[in-house]
């Protein structure tokens, strides 16, 4: 009896052991001293996606921590990479790409010019590529509707593009002094609700945004939201299941917004980070990366070499777990 019950025992232990570490997987190193990653987005499968400013993409799987290269910095016109985005509508990666800014040298063989790039999802094999209109646009970060339409923030000019399925170049869809600056830029993270509408952020003016997609597919009314505390600087945006959101604010920290009417209830799920700018949900498990943008602006790291880069886990608790 007693070597069953201590049998039992320990069973239940490597049971609650593996919910622990299932919950709170290890962080997983990142190639390139200067990789300041901006951005992560998740596939379904568990391989999570990274953009770097030093240009290309990695993709790491969050079951064995392995990492390749699944763009190379230059690769069909990439330049600097933005946001990323895994759309299981279209089976497509698709990222910003930027020309050299005062955050990243030029790479060789990148694009002049903003655009936005389209890699098969399982092969990586360049698709598309569109350029963005406007005058010095700088392709930010983007999100998919259910029928395949892709958004896209551009935030030079604090514009909302729009790509329709099969269409041969990015429009300008929306835009809206609510969610620009007074110089009219800053627009950021984007994502789609589970009611169908758009919501952005601005990483200058700490807003965040609900903006209607009409029947007919048209723009409609922007509605700025109330926070229930003020935001840090938010960046990347990633739906996670009915209202909710996670949030990458690079002020220091990573939040679940939920949005119920005109407010938005943000929750910090982990603080005292060091510039964080994208992150996405994972089994239970918020994956973010932290950009280190001081190592380009703050005169006293300029120069400096950054700690090393991580695609790092936070879990969330259970108060804010999204179930299907």
């Amino acid at each position: 009896m007693r070597r069953s019950a201590r049998a039992a025992a320990g069973v239940v232990f490597l049971f609650q052991a593996s919910i622990a570490f299932a919950r709170e997987p290890a962080a997983i190193s990142l190639p390139g001293a200067r990789l300041h990653p901006e951005s992560v987005s998740i596939a379904p499968g568990g391989f999570a996606y990274v953009g770097g400013m030093r240009g290309g993409v990695l993709r790491v799987s969050l079951a064995s921590g392995k990492v390749d290269q699944f763009v190379k910095p230059g690769d069909f016109g990439t330049g600097s990479t933005f946001g990323v985005f895994v759309d299981s509508v279209n089976r497509i990666l698709w990222a910003c790409s930027n020309p050299g800014t005062p955050m990243s040298a030029r790479i060789a063989g990148a694009d002049p010019q903003s655009t936005l790039k389209g890699f098969d999802l399982r092969t990586g094999k360049g698709r598309f590529s569109f350029a963005l209109p406007g005058a010095n646009p700088m392709c930010n970060d983007m999100a998919v509707a259910p029928d395949g339409t892709l958004y896209v923030t551009d935030t030079n000019n604090s514009h909302i593009l729009r790509l329709r399925k099969g269409a041969g170049m990015l429009e300008d869809w929306h835009h809206d002094v609510a969610y620009a600056n007074d110089k009219g830029i800053g627009l950021d993270g984007i994502a789609l609700g589970g009611d169908g509408q758009l919501y952005v952020n601005n990483w200058q003016t700490n807003v965040i945004a609900r903006v209607e997609i009409r029947p007919d597919g048209s723009a409609g009314k922007t509605t700025v939201l109330q926070p229930s505390q003020p935001l840090a600087t938010p960046d990347g945006l990633r739906a996670i299941g009915g209202m909710r959101f996670v949030q990458a604010e690079s002020k220091g920290r990573v939040t679940i917004v939920t949005v119920s009417g005109d407010k938005a209830q943000v929750a910090v799920v982990k603080d005292g980070l060091s510039g964080p700018t994208g992150a996405d949900l994972y089994e239970g498990a918020i994956w973010y990366v932290q950009a280190e943008f001081g190592y380009f602006f703050d005169p006293a790291k300029r120069g400096r070499t950054p700690p090393p880069f991580k695609l790092e886990p936070a879990a969330v608790p259970a108060s804010l777990q999204v179930h299907p």
